[in-house]
């Protein structure tokens, strides 16, 4: 059981419930500072409530064949069933998630399609909740979705929750009906409503310290060490988008424009939460927190009160002595860079002008650090890559493991790029054209057994096979329009794998490949 500074509120005297759901475990929910923030914000008036909902740890696909008598989904504060919610919001930040989205709506006896929670003849919505959807995931493309939501959230939360709230409670007191409320809610910045295919602005919250900081925040006491990642940081927004504009970056192209949040902003931040709550450390969030101006004296301030903090990755170029002593004042013990590849010419055509030289300066600082651990990024399946850039990847860190770092300490994740919308690498799908899967297999099978041969050397991959189909799978989700939704709910109700995808694929007479060489020549379903 865990404990938590949660937010338990009478429903009796309530005028909006809300049902906040990450759609993925709750050690990875606490993870994210978006489900503390919304939470937050939602909670912050008296008259809502927010109440959360996770995945449970395990489950079966699709959700009428899981009989787990554990797995019913009852609210984290109250045991509320979703379906006794008003609304039910889902933070999607994985297309990997999708899968379990309908899982949840499906164990909560709601119907998937959003056409089915309505009734037909009056428009008006029935006695279902309305289901909508934000995050990352549905910022890039909210298509592959758009049968299943009600209405997506395009871009940043805090310009238009309130006011899109306020408007469902009109709705709620029967000032219109449903299909009313839908066309209302267009005209809010940031909203789009599947079944009207609006045009939609993406919201930008242009001054971060304008985004309100929660105060109290979700810390668990699980007591349960190896899952106890980030249950007990106090989460600080520092920075939101990334200055680099490295082209496979969702972030810096979905959360442009960079922006910091003020020094004075982040004390006060740290001072409220010293002053209100109980935690171990500060987690700094953003995705280049080191690009903050004052990130050094966020950090000495953190480490002068007593307590320490962590990063989620630091630039190399942003790596110095004086980091260093930092990190190890924190207590920090691995440090995680993304060299993205082994060749300087194809990193830089990626936006990361940052040379192998500079790659090693660093590593020979971390090594003479108390700093035992460092966790690499690396990308393969990029635009332009050849089997001399694999290869240029083992001769980095073949040359890493000589600097002399004991067994296991280097951990090395090899992922396949992905592509986004809306980003320079959109249309970059080519590894995924059925001709070159095997190519693109050989590749990742052959950097894990020659990574194998260095003792140093700890690689967080298996089955190639599995990752490059999954891969292909969620850049389908990433790129897909309208006729995705399909595939996508076919492929969930015939049990969510490999096989159930190429059965979706036969039965729905559509042709993945096709679909790639159709984005690789410039198709662009979506646009914010």
């Amino acid at each position: 059981m865990y404990r938590e500074s949660v937010i338990v509120k009478d429903w009796r005297n309530i005028d909006l419930t809300f049902g906040l759901i990450y759609p993925n475990t709750y050690q990875l929910g606490m993870s994210s500072y978006s489900i503390r923030l919304l939470y937050h914000l939602i909670n912050s008036n008296e008259k809502y409530v927010c109440e959360r909902f996770y995945l449970p740890d395990k489950i079966n696909f699709p959700a009428t064949k899981d009989f787990s008598s554990i797995n019913q989904l009852r609210s984290i504060e109250n045991q509320i069933l979703p379906k006794e919610f008003d609304i039910l919001g889902f933070s999607v930040h994985y297309e990997n998630d999708f899968r379990n989205i309908l899982w949840m709506l499906e164990k909560a006896e709601i119907p998937l399609k959003s056409k089915e929670r309505t009734k037909s003849s009056t428009g008006i919505l029935n006695e279902f909740p309305l289901i909508i959807g934000g995050g990352p995931a549905i910022t890039s493309n909210p298509l592959p979705l758009s049968p299943i939501f009600d209405v997506c959230f395009i871009g940043d939360a805090e310009p238009n929750l309130s006011k899109f709230l306020s408007t469902y409670l009109a709705f709620k007191s029967k000032d219109y009906n449903f299909e009313t409320f839908l066309r209302n809610v267009t005209h809010i910045e940031g909203i789009f409503v599947p079944s009207l295919n609006n045009e939609v602005k993406r919201a930008v919250l242009k001054d971060l310290d304008n985004s309100p900081f929660p105060r109290y925040q979700l810390l668990s006491k699980s007591g349960i060490k190896k899952k106890k990642i980030f249950e007990s940081s106090y989460f600080i927004e520092v920075n939101r988008g990334c200055p680099y504009q490295c082209k496979f970056c969702i972030s810096s192209f979905h959360n442009y424009p960079f922006r910091n949040k003020s020094y004075n902003e982040i004390i006060k931040a740290i001072d409220q939460g010293l002053k209100y709550s109980d935690f171990d450390k500060i987690s700094l969030i953003g995705s280049c927190v080191s690009s903050h101006p004052k990130f050094i004296d966020i950090c000495e301030y953190i480490l002068n009160t007593g307590k320490t903090f962590s990063i989620p990755s630091i630039r190399i170029d942003h790596i110095t002595p004086e980091v260093i002593k930092l990190l190890e004042r924190s207590g920090v013990k691995t440090i995680t860079i993304a060299p993205e590849t082994g060749a300087e010419s194809l990193r830089v055509e990626l936006g990361k002008r940052i040379t192998n030289e500079k790659i090693f300066l660093v590593l020979n600082l971390i090594k003479e650090s108390k700093i035992r651990n460092i966790k690499f990024y690396f990308l393969i399946g990029l635009p332009n890559e050849t089997d001399e850039d694999i290869e240029e990847i083992l001769h980095l860190l073949r040359k890493i493991d000589k600097i002399g770092f004991s067994k296991n300490e280097l951990r090395v994740n090899i992922n396949p790029f992905v592509p986004k919308l809306n980003t320079p690498y959109k249309n970059q799908c080519s590894f995924y054209f059925t001709e070159n899967l095997d190519e693109f297999k050989r590749r990742l099978s052959h950097l894990g057994r020659e990574l194998k041969k260095n003792s140093a050397i700890k690689i967080n991959f298996q089955e190639p096979n599995k990752i490059i189909n999954n891969a292909r799978l969620q850049t389908l989700l990433s790129l897909g329009d309208r006729s995705t939704a399909d595939i996508l709910l076919t492929y969930y109700l015939n049990g969510a794998n490999m096989g159930a995808l190429r059965s979706a694929e036969k039965k729905l007479n559509f042709s993945i490949d096709d679909y790639f060489k159709k984005m690789h020549d410039g198709y662009n379903p979506w646009n914010f």
